[in-house]
């Protein structure tokens, strides 16, 4: 028993040691423009803000002003990218200054964030869940002033806002420190995949718009948004009740397209005894044609059949996904 208890402590103590080894020391110190203090600004409190390298909120902290123009946090972290965000706000969260900077942390690391007037913003919000109700994995971003593309810092660099890509489970994307001047438009895509390759799912098209002055708009896209696609759900099986089985047809790979008259979308996958369904993503609105293709290990096409769909109208996914059986007929 004394044994036992022994190991249990080594390994709970070399696990501690193991775990503390991979984090490391991040210090984050933010100036305040020379000769001004929180006084200066009457204000309240510095929120800082910690982003990791795949745009998720990992630290946020509520600091009370000090006597001092510049103050500092010590925090511990993963080795990873780092995005860090100062804010300086009054009682009435009404944003003073502002700052940011961009660090790598591999080893204990310092950062200095110089802080500015700050002149206003805006923050595009979107609901999370939208990403696994209609199949999104990035938002592409363009931001438009007087129809020329805007250039502002995004997590620590001047950027260009064109086709910003933005991970959609992030569910927000935040412009920060422009001016309040003119009026902006948007357009923001939402994709599948992780890339603009294929259809745009989901689009949101933002009108006229002006930033907040000296202080972030929240902009819902929401109420913008139209589904620009449909994907469809295909099940299938041989049309013989003679074939039991992908060997017995001598198939080993299935084909599903849709085909239009300027479209072809499609879905493979290998033959197995499941009969698994097909799913068909990102199908544009127009009227189709389903064929299915049975393709032998020496992509002979053994079997094949078709189904008139008709007019797929955009809208149909998630729940409201297109349903449709087909049978695989021998040549």
């Amino acid at each position: 028993m004394k044994i036992f208890f022994l190991m249990m402590l080594a390994a709970l103590v070399f696990g501690c040691s193991d775990s503390k080894h991979d984090d490391t020391e991040l210090q984050i110190s933010y100036l305040l423009p020379e000769g001004r203090t929180c006084q200066t600004y009457l204000a309240d409190h510095f929120l800082v803000t910690l982003y990791d390298s795949e745009q998720r909120k990992v630290v946020e902290k509520k600091i009370s002003c000090g006597d001092g123009a510049g103050d500092a946090l010590t925090l511990l972290v993963s080795r990873d990218s780092y995005y860090v965000s100062v804010v300086l706000l009054d009682k009435k969260e009404m944003w003073q200054s502002y700052g940011a900077a961009k660090v790598e942390v591999d080893k204990n690391t310092e950062v200095t964030v110089n802080m500015e007037d700050y002149l206003g913003g805006m923050i595009f919000i979107w609901n999370p869940s939208d990403c696994s109700k209609y199949n999104l994995a990035i938002m592409a971003v363009d931001l438009f002033a007087g129809g020329d593309p805007v250039s502002a810092v995004i997590w620590g660099e001047e950027t260009e806002i064109r086709n910003f890509q933005v991970p959609c489970k992030a569910g927000q994307f935040e412009v920060i420190n422009v001016s309040a001047e003119p009026l902006y438009t948007a357009s923001i895509n939402a994709y599948r995949k992780k890339s603009l390759d294929g259809e745009i799912r989901i689009t949101y098209e933002i009108p006229d718009f002006v930033s907040g002055h000296g202080q972030n708009k929240n902009i819902n896209i929401d109420p913008y948004k139209q589904l620009l696609v449909s994907d469809m759900k295909v099940s299938w099986e041989f049309d013989s009740k003679s074939i039991d089985s992908c060997e017995a047809a001598g198939v080993t790979k299935v084909v599903a397209s849709l085909v239009s008259e300027e479209i072809t979308v499609s879905a493979e996958q290998k033959c197995n005894n499941k009969f698994a369904d097909f799913y068909i993503y990102d199908i544009p609105e127009h009227e189709y044609t389903l064929y299915l293709y049975g393709i032998s290990g020496e992509d002979e096409t053994l079997f094949e059949s078709s189904l008139e769909i008709g007019m797929i109208e955009a809208g149909s996914v998630g729940k409201d996904i297109l349903e449709n059986k087909i049978f695989l007929k021998e040549k």
